[in-house]
């Protein structure tokens, strides 16, 4: 890893369940050469105030029903990959 994690490389980070990273350069080294990462953490810090968000992105829970369905036969799977 070059540098502190982007959001969508911290995103698979905690998806794929690793447990330690190594980094160089800061996300203020990220941010002086024009990537906007802190845009997008300050935005995940405060999404528990969407309403302060919407502009941004919104979000909308809908069809939970239909898509647990996926869900549901994953977990009762029986050769099964946790990752």
């Amino acid at each position: 890893m070059c540098c502190y994690p982007c959001p969508m490389c911290l995103s698979a980070i905690i998806w794929s369940n690793i447990k330690k990273v190594y980094y160089g350069n800061t996300k203020e080294d990220a941010s002086n050469i024009g990537f906007r990462d802190d845009y997008i953490y300050n935005f995940i810090k405060n999404i528990t105030d969407i309403s302060n968000n919407s502009s941004i992105l919104k979000l909308e829970s809908m069809d939970r029903e239909e898509t647990i369905k996926s869900f549901k036969k994953f977990m009762e799977k029986s050769d099964k990959t946790i990752y």
